[in-house]
């Protein structure tokens, strides 16, 4: 990744042969963001551009160059970027667009693009990029004009749009380095990842992601860096989650966003959902040093916004501190009715001293010094009218900073008319510990961020989440595709000692009245059949068939039924099942696209999805991570027991969660399987029904 975002030398294919507004030529944006290295180029048809001598062929270039930039016409890419790769050039950036983006030819295009590049060891960036900008040495593949930050943060943005680079005051309020994915035809945020992981310029990382391509090993280098670097990311495609109908109820409880929100909890990444709370956080860990607790301390000149940022703690995880007991020396005899409070309203007292800014910087310093304080937030006018000159807040700010010896974040929001606001947030840009937010809501939200990374810090993620290789050979023979019905479901559960209520598959209406009478009545019948997965909508099941009559009759309904409903369907068989009680619980697996096994845990039955206290976590499974699941549902205390009543046996829950994260381990080709309902009581519990597909 280096000779991406370092390059000795590069060259460009495809530069345009106009300059100036409108040309966007990628030659002239290198140049004037000051890139000090070798360049080459490309064109068949010029003798030279901007001074810069060409070269028809790439094959007649004088050297093998650390990066080349394709620029062209997608029918053309494919030819130029194998021109490069004959030419021993190991890493290509691929511009243009019309690729995996636009059409199947274009994937078509992008696909060859990987294989040619796998067959001669190269690696690409893109299509369809911006590229990379790095201004630590003035290096940009972009065809835009990018300002070139004299002192670049120590922020890299990873995004999957250039737009991001082009608008970094506005999206992250600073950068550094910045990549962009485009396509990630084959570069991917995997890569990025692991190369920031060691680079002494980035510090923080924040990440646009619109897909993962290698999940697990995504969670694997995040949980590693996040002690050291914070990651964040605005995940797009949210609304997508659960657009796909599944057959199962944990394909539709495990819908693509949930996957992704487990996968940044499991790797310790700090997930935003907005541009905004992506541009608050990002400034905030460009200023602050993280909130070692949750608790805030506010001085305002204004008692509603004290009310709002009351909510908006409680919106984004943080609380209002007690009111440190020193503080109540700024009260005044004068107006004693004001007596303080966290938030610390300080109008009335700097209307009766005569100094608003001094009881603002009192205030500000003795919130900080508070061991019971671990942030703090100031609000307070400002304005350019000659008879507010007082209210110089930012040079208050500066003064009042001296005292802030554990660097605590104080965050602020000036208002009153713009050009103050705009002069004061200005002086206060580049201070240590400030950040000035334009919202009350983003001020809350940047110093929250801080919080969640210190928690993060505090626990730091468990990793341990690679997938381990199937066995070579497995003990039950699975179908190519679709449903896993009958024995071979009831082989395979029984070969991970799954349990099951005793059950018997049949045909034969005598055999399963004889199972039924050595079982113990009641029992329950259902219709066994490819067509007839979800049974219960169906009708196909038959509770509390209390004898051998009952049983005689119900077994004749079902096969009417199924007759009448589904005349040319393939009836297995009718299962009889032992009618075990107690509390039903949904065990299951969904295989995700990009991250694979993820387990659910939750309330189960019939009202599963209405519900919906579910609980996710990645395949393999820990006793500990199995145990934190169970504890994590509202029906927890049911399950431990409550008011006297005994609660289930824990332990056979846990030993049957780790079984069917062993199977999922072995059977990666299962793509939903569901045990619904599970019933457990305090001796055991036991699989009551299960739907399988491959």
């Amino acid at each position: 990744m280096q000779k991406f975002f370092e390059p000795d030398s590069v060259v460009l294919i495809g530069v345009s042969r106009q300059t100036g507004p409108g040309a966007y030529n990628n030659l002239e944006m290198l140049l004037r963001y000051g890139y000090r290295g070798r360049i080459y180029l490309v064109h068949p048809k010029v003798p030279e551009i901007l001074g810069y001598r060409t070269q028809a062929r790439v094959a007649d270039l004088p050297e093998v160059p650390d990066l080349a930039v394709i620029s062209l016409g997608r029918e053309r890419v494919l030819p130029a970027f194998t021109e490069c790769v004959a030419h021993g050039i190991k890493r290509v950036v691929v511009i243009s667009q019309g690729f995996a983006d636009a059409d199947e030819r274009g994937q078509e295009l992008q696909a060859q693009l990987t294989v040619l590049a796998r067959e001669h060891g190269a690696r690409y960036l893109g299509p369809n990029t911006m590229g990379v900008l790095n201004p630590f040495v003035g290096f940009s593949t972009a065809f835009v004009d990018i300002p070139r930050e004299a002192s670049p943060a120590p922020l890299t943005m990873v995004a999957q749009s250039g737009v991001f680079q082009l608008g970094a005051s506005l999206f992250t309020g600073r950068m550094g380095k910045a990549i962009d994915l485009g396509n990630a035809g084959d570069v991917d945020v995997v890569d990025v990842l692991e190369y920031l992981e060691n680079d002494p310029q980035t510090g923080i990382i924040a990440l646009h992601l619109e897909g993962i391509k290698r999940g697990r090993e995504f969670l694997e280098v995040a949980a590693r860096m996040v002690p050291q670097k914070p990651i964040i990311v605005l995940k797009t495609g949210r609304s997508a989650a659960g657009a796909r109908a599944a057959q199962s109820h944990t394909g539709s409880l495990v819908g693509a966003d949930s996957v992704f929100e487990l996968a940044f909890r499991e790797a310790g990444v700090i997930r935003v959902r907005s541009l905004v709370e992506l541009r608050a956080s990002c400034r905030a860990f460009l200023q602050f040093r993280p909130m070692a607790g949750p608790r805030l301390g506010m001085v305002t000149a204004t008692g509603a916004f004290g009310i709002m940022a009351a909510d908006a703690c409680s919106d984004y995880g943080l609380e209002l501190a007690a009111l440190p007991e020193k503080l109540r020396d700024l009260e005044e005899d004068r107006i004693a009715w004001h007596q303080l409070h966290n938030p610390v309203d300080i109008w009335p007292l700097g209307m009766v001293t005569g100094s608003f800014t001094e009881v603002f910087r009192r205030a500000a310093v003795g919130l900080l010094a508070s061991d019971q304080v671990d942030g703090v937030l100031g609000v307070g006018p400002v304005f350019t009218s000659p008879l507010h000159s007082d209210l110089d807040l930012a040079t208050t700010v500066r003064q009042l900073l001296r005292d802030n010896a554990a660097h605590k974040p104080l965050a602020l929001l000036l208002y009153g008319d713009e050009a103050a606001y705009r002069a004061q947030t200005r002086a206060l840009a580049d201070v240590p510990d400030v950040v000035c937010y334009d919202t009350l809501e983003e001020a809350v939200l940047g110093l929250a961020a801080t919080w969640r990374y210190h928690q993060i810090r505090e626990q730091p993620p468990v990793g341990g989440l690679a997938l381990p290789a199937a066995p070579a050979v497995r003990p039950v023979a699975l179908p190519a595709a679709g449903a896993v019905l009958g024995e071979a479901a009831l082989a395979l559960l029984r070969h991970y000692q799954i349990p099951v209520a005793p059950s018997l598959l049949t045909l034969n209406v005598a055999a399963a009245a004889a199972f039924a009478k050595e079982t113990g009545y009641p029992v329950v019948l259902k219709i066994i059949s490819p067509e007839w997965l979800h049974k219960s909508d169906l009708g196909g099941v038959r509770l509390q068939v209390g004898d051998e009559g009952q049983l005689t009759a119900a077994w004749q309904e079902l096969l009417e039924l199924f007759e009448v409903r589904t005349p040319e369907g393939n009836l297995e068989g009718i299962l009889v099942q032992r009618q075990v009680q107690g509390i039903e619980l949904l065990l299951g697996l969904k295989r995700d696209p990009q991250f694979g096994p993820v387990m659910v845990a939750g309330a189960g039955g019939i009202y599963t999805e209405v519900l919906k206290d579910i609980a996710r976590a990645f395949v393999p499974l820990t006793r500990e991570r199995a145990r934190s699941m169970l504890a994590s549902l509202k029906i927890y205390p049911i399950l431990a027991g409550v008011r006297g009543q005994a609660g289930v046996n824990l332990e056979a829950l846990l030993d049957l969660m780790l079984a069917l994260s062993q199977l999922a381990c072995d059977y990666p080709e299962i793509r939903e399987l569901d045990l619904n309902p599970v019933v457990a009581d305090p001796q055991g519990c036991w699989c009551v029904d299960w739907r399988i597909v491959v």
